[in-house]
């Protein structure tokens, strides 16, 4: 008999990560499971679910319109149980170590982890700032990861909190005097742009716009292979820069930059929220983990 609550779980990590099988290795599955699951749900409700080819997975428009009723039962079901068996605030205590990218954005994550454990005095939070890909975690050093890193095996408990995405920005100096692109062409050619370089090769990365769009600044006003640097000068007024979201989203929500062509379409990212299976049912991580996804959501 199809476990119903069950299935929807397993469907919302497939929409998650549009593929069978990085699902499978997140619920700790084999693939087959999965996709008998997927297959029952969609005999259940008379509906596909996803559309498939060997190249891609993607939600299909009934699925798309299942996904948030799916999600808030999920929560709901899940917020039943808490308030149910509520840990005391007595018993959260004891050390929590969260691993974060180097960027401004966390800045403000931490600051809205620092005021929810006034309620929790005794959590003593470890907060280190560690570039690296996911892979190069044991699981032994921490207890919570932001990563923009899918995790590739079943160590650890993931929740995707959000999606960060490039942003062309600029100071509102600079628009003021020399004035706002047309569109991407004119952007290109005529306007002051900074690259970073790839620090393995010394070479300019490309402005990677979206599936496939790409292009090199025609004359950079700006190579540097610092992105603390790209962002001082675009935040000075000297140029357009192309910045990932998390770097630039605090100076975009207090004006000191503003979005040139905020039209176009850009290059995206989830923004994951892991632990290691061992400190699953461990109060005090529970509760930074679950204030860092809603910080994330907030902020994102």
């Amino acid at each position: 008999m199809l476990n119903r609550l069950e299935a929807l779980k397993i469907f919302c990590v497939v929409a998650e990560v549009l593929q069978f099988r990085d699902a499978a290795n997140r619920l700790n599955l084999s693939p087959q499971v999965v996709t008998r699951t997927i297959g029952a749900l969609e005999r259940e409700f008379g509906e596909v679910l996803f559309y498939r080819t060997t190249r891609q997975v993607r939600l299909s428009g009934f699925g798309e319109q299942l996904l948030p009723q799916a999600r808030q039962l999920i929560k709901d079901s899940e917020r039943l149980f808490q308030n149910r068996c509520q840990v005391r605030q007595d018993l959260v205590s004891g050390l929590v170590r969260v691993s974060v990218p180097d960027s401004p954005c966390m800045r403000l994550i931490l600051g809205d982890i620092l005021d929810g454990l006034r309620s929790y005095p005794s959590v003593i939070l470890k907060w280190n700032v560690k570039l690296g890909a996911l892979d190069d975690f044991d699981g032994q050093g921490v207890d919570i990861l932001i990563t923009l890193d899918l995790p590739s095996d079943n160590r650890w408990i993931v929740r995707k909190a959000g999606v960060t995405r490039n942003r062309i920005v600029a100071a509102p100096s600079l628009i003021d005097r020399i004035g706002m692109p047309k569109n991407i062409e004119d952007l290109q050619q005529n306007f002051p742009l900074s690259t970073v370089t790839d620090p393995a090769t010394g070479r300019a990365c490309p402005w990677y716009i979206h599936q496939g769009r790409q292009f090199f600044p025609a004359q950079p006003y700006l190579t540097t292979d610092d992105l603390y640097s790209q962002l001082e000068a675009t935040r000075a007024g000297h140029v357009i820069s192309y910045i990932q979201g998390m770097t630039c989203l605090p100076y975009l929500a207090n004006r000191e930059l503003i979005e040139v062509l905020p039209e176009l379409e850009r290059a995206s990212w989830p923004i994951y929220v892991c632990h290691p299976q061992r400190t699953d049912n461990c109060p005090r991580v529970d509760v930074v983990f679950e204030m860092l996804v809603e910080s994330l959501n907030r902020r994102l």
